[in-house]
């Protein structure tokens, strides 16, 4: 297997994350348990899998609602298709993988950018699931391809900061609050000083 990245030292390979091991040696990397059938991944927990308007014969569909912002829809991925856990990424957060259209049995080799990412054997089902490893973490968006027989892709967005950047009503408006506490004081003072003035003339 011919290495990852160019700057793979001699007699080694790189495994997922851009730790390098003698050729002997197998790469460390975790190997997730599947999820239970009709079951996905999502947010790094296995999730019912969500088929709005399916339900089975006088069983009414529970009412799961809209996943959160930023949460993706937890499916299984089509044949062909490269789904991710989350749809964006942190410092220090675990991505997963599924993916769906491979040749059954073959390995599947994840890479971003040239850089090993990730690697697994497809089932009997042409799917997959594993563990997504950078080797360093640079916000943006980073391609993924998956090869397996077949060629899967996908992108992940990396941010430094959680995506919910929207400010609660309290934090809004304590800082007016106060601005215009100090305004109305000052005005105040000043009112009080010219008063004095006046009455020192006459």
């Amino acid at each position: 297997m011919r290495a990852a990245t160019l700057d793979c030292p001699a007699g080694r390979r790189l495994c997922p994350g851009g730790l390098a091991v003698p050729l002997d040696e197998q790469c460390a990397a975790p190997t997730p348990s599947r999820c239970p059938k009709g079951t996905v991944r999502v947010l790094g927990v296995c999730t019912p899998v969500s088929e709005p308007g399916v339900s089975e014969p006088g069983v009414s569909e529970p009412d799961v609602g809209k996943p959160d912002v930023g949460e993706p829809v937890a499916r299984e991925a089509r044949p062909g298709e490269l789904l991710f856990d989350r749809s964006a990424v942190t410092a220090g957060d675990t991505l997963f993988a599924r993916g769906a259209g491979c040749r059954p049995g073959s390995q599947a080799v994840l890479t971003a950018g040239g850089e090993l990412v990730g690697r697994t054997v497809a089932d009997q089902d042409g799917t997959f699931e594993t563990v997504v490893q950078f080797a360093s973490f640079r916000p943006g968006y980073r391609p993924v391809t998956a090869a397996c027989g077949a060629n899967l892709s996908a992108g992940i967005d990396m941010v430094l900061v959680s995506a919910d950047t929207s400010a609660s009503p309290s934090s809004v408006l304590l800082p007016l609050f106060l601005a215009l506490s100090f305004l109305a004081v000052h005005y105040q003072m000043a009112a009080r000083g010219r008063r004095r003035a006046r009455s020192q003339r006459r």
